[in-house]
């Protein structure tokens, strides 16, 4: 599903998609850091852009160790079953000395109604081309509408 350039970024960044995430997933440039790996990932799902998905996938991810067809149809069900209704990220980091950079955020989504929205406290590490998603912990948060105070990577 391609979004107009001039469309409102699914990442909910307040920017223009064009001047947002779509560079991104059509290759003109890599993510530069963790939160804009992290939305450019987020509206990847929102709009089905399932090989950015993949290639952002870091090579040491689970999902990596399995037949690309599996995945790559995995993540066409989570794009096309789920309402994407905004991001928030609450934390973010600079790479420690693995080179590993966090972001922790909420993610808005429903399926068929219901909201099974989540936080994930996501790791992201560098494969020698980019910035790559590299593992997540997630805890459901259906109805929650902002992150609750004071959570914070320590406090996840």
């Amino acid at each position: 599903m391609a979004a107009s350039k001039s469309a409102p970024c699914p990442c909910t960044s307040g920017k223009a998609y064009g001047a947002c995430c779509q560079p991104l997933h059509v290759g003109e440039r890599e993510p530069e850091h963790a939160e804009e790996l992290l939305r450019s990932r987020y509206a990847a799902f929102a709009l089905g852009e399932i090989e950015y998905l993949w290639k952002t996938l870091h090579e040491d991810h689970p999902d990596r160790q399995k037949p690309m067809d599996r995945t790559f149809m995995a993540l066409r069900l989570a794009s096309s079953s789920l309402k994407y209704r905004g991001l928030v990220v609450v934390e973010t980091s600079k790479p420690d000395r693995d080179g590993v950079e966090r972001a922790l955020y909420l993610a808005r989504v429903f399926r068929s109604g219901e909201d099974v929205s989540f936080l994930e406290l996501a790791e992201f590490l560098h494969d020698g081309k980019g910035l790559r998603y590299l593992a997540g912990r997630t805890k459901d948060a259906p109805n929650m509408t902002a992150p609750p105070a004071g959570l914070s990577f320590e406090t996840f």
